[in-house]
């Protein structure tokens, strides 16, 4: 379809060489030259051979033809590039649709991943701390203890009292005889003197004491609850602790979850990104498939011009050449962008987007661009948390972050094996134990032990309620002392 232009301004020449009063051998001539050159559609080649038929001797033959070659080509032609332009057209507006609502998922999907990094992040902090608190508690407790036993060891070192009267009080007196009421006098003296001295002395002594060991009993009472305490509070430390752990991991399985979505939704994103710009690129290909605008532009000028020349024809008809000038004129004629419409291929919406969740290898950033190396085990040293700079790199032309298709990152904390919580009481609100008031009934699937401070019976299997006695559990482990049931389970 290209050439008709060319084929066209042979026209004089071809007429020179054939009898110019047919103009069947004009038009002859003309479709020849096209089906040599293999110019125009096989259909407009089809109508060429058919105006062979055309009554020969006449110019109004030759000019009829000429005017229906002109309409077919904007019948036929001209309405294929036309409506080729506007499918393109649709078809890139379709992809630009497509790229924006990719982008815009792939940015959600980036917020949601940041805010899940942040939730994450700062939980591992405050897991952290609730080790540290445990920690601080569990010296405490040790503490609470030593100062138990010492105090304590000190009372009952001191609970006997003893008055020793030996060479501090003269005990012998004398009197006499021969006179009469001198011994009882003596005696009342002595009495008076030294028994009701030595009594009070006895009495003011073991007042002391009293006191003395009172208040040692008293130290040691109180640090006794101060032990009872501080074991009650590293309970709840230790409990608190793994409740926020088990909340941090399943944060950290969400966060996880959250950069995987996020890279995924970056490479949907880059998907169809390169689909529009193969599609803009198609465009711009001379010689190329049915979106090419080049070869679109190259045939409406090819056949604006033509049409351009047939007029020419059919104003000159067969007495009077087309020529160069005509076909200088023709051409400069045919305007494709104002005609037919450039296609709008959106390159600075295109460039703003393209820099948007970059189609390349690059670190990404989420929350702060550090992460949390939580350390595993039960009871881990609140040290042994730590952070470090988090930016993975993402291709998302190629795939997914690494930790996607891999086992678990690293940084995420294993769950503990169990949680262990106090379920029941032996003896509640007893002097010994007055925090512990749940019931004497407790509920565990898993498996339980009764048992105070250090004291505990050895674990029992267990799977819904059970009585927190010394009868089920077949020993008392702290005789004297109140006792709590604690369940571990999984």
């Amino acid at each position: 379809m290209g050439g008709l232009a060319l084929s066209l301004a042979e026209v004089a020449s071809v007429r020179q060489r054939v009898d110019t009063a047919s103009a069947v051998n004009a038009v002859e001539a003309i479709g020849a030259l096209l089906q040599e050159r293999n110019m125009g559609t096989e259909e407009l080649l089809h109508q060429l051979s058919g105006y062979a038929g055309v009554t020969p001797g006449t110019e109004g033959s030759f000019v009829k033809s000429l005017k229906t070659l002109a309409q077919d080509i904007e019948a036929q032609v001209e309405k294929k590039i036309t409506d080729g332009q506007a499918a393109t057209q649709g078809k890139l507006d379709s992809h630009f649709q497509s790229l924006e609502a990719t982008n815009t998922a792939t940015d959600t999907a980036k917020t949601t991943a940041v805010h899940s990094d942040k939730s994450w992040f700062e939980c591992a902090a405050e897991e952290q701390a609730k080790r540290q608190s445990a920690e601080a508690s569990e010296q405490s407790l040790t503490d609470s203890r030593s100062n138990e036993n010492e105090a304590c060891q000190l009372q009952q070192d001191n609970k006997g009292f003893k008055f020793d009267a030996t060479g501090t009080y003269k005990l012998d007196f004398d009197c006499d005889h021969s006179v009469a009421g001198n011994c009882q006098l003596a005696l009342k003296a002595w009495q008076e003197s030294t028994v009701q001295k030595m009594f009070a002395d006895a009495e003011a002594a073991m007042e002391t004491e009293e006191k003395h060991y009172g208040s040692l009993k008293a130290t040691c009472d109180s640090n006794r609850k101060a032990r009872v305490q501080a074991q009650s509070s590293l309970n709840s430390a230790e409990t608190a602790w793994s409740t926020k752990r088990a909340a941090c991991n399943k944060l950290a399985s969400q966060r996880q979850a959250s950069m995987c979505a996020f890279g995924t939704k970056a490479q949907a994103k880059c998907s169809a990104e390169a689909e529009y710009t193969k599609l803009v690129n198609a465009t711009k290909q001379a010689k190329g498939d049915a979106d090419s605008e080049v070869d679109r532009e190259r045939e409406w000028v090819a056949s604006g011009t033509t049409k351009c020349m047939l007029e020419k024809s059919v104003v000159k008809g067969l007495k009077e050449n087309v020529d160069d000038a005509d076909l200088t004129a023709c051409s400069g004629q045919v305007d494709f962008a104002q005609e037919v419409g450039k296609l709008d291929l959106r390159q600075k919406e295109l460039f703003s987007l393209s820099n948007a969740n970059t189609c390349a290898d690059s670190p990404i950033t989420f929350f702060n661009g550090q992460k949390w190396n939580v350390p595993a085990g039960e009871k881990p040293s609140s040290k042994s948390y730590t952070r470090t700079k988090f930016s993975p790199q993402l291709n998302p032309t190629s795939g997914n972050f690494d930790f996607c298709s891999a086992p678990k990152a690293s940084t995420v904390a294993s769950a503990p094996k169990a949680t262990t919580a106090r379920v029941a009481c032996e003896n509640p609100n007893h002097p010994t134990m007055r925090e512990c008031t749940s019931g004497k009934e407790g509920e565990c699937h898993g498996r339980v032990r009764m048992g105070h401070d250090s004291r505990w019976t050895a674990w029992k299997s267990v799977d819904g309620r059970f009585p927190c006695s010394n009868a089920w559990f077949g020993k008392d482990p702290a005789q004297g002392q109140a006792k709590e049931c604690i369940c571990e389970s999984a």
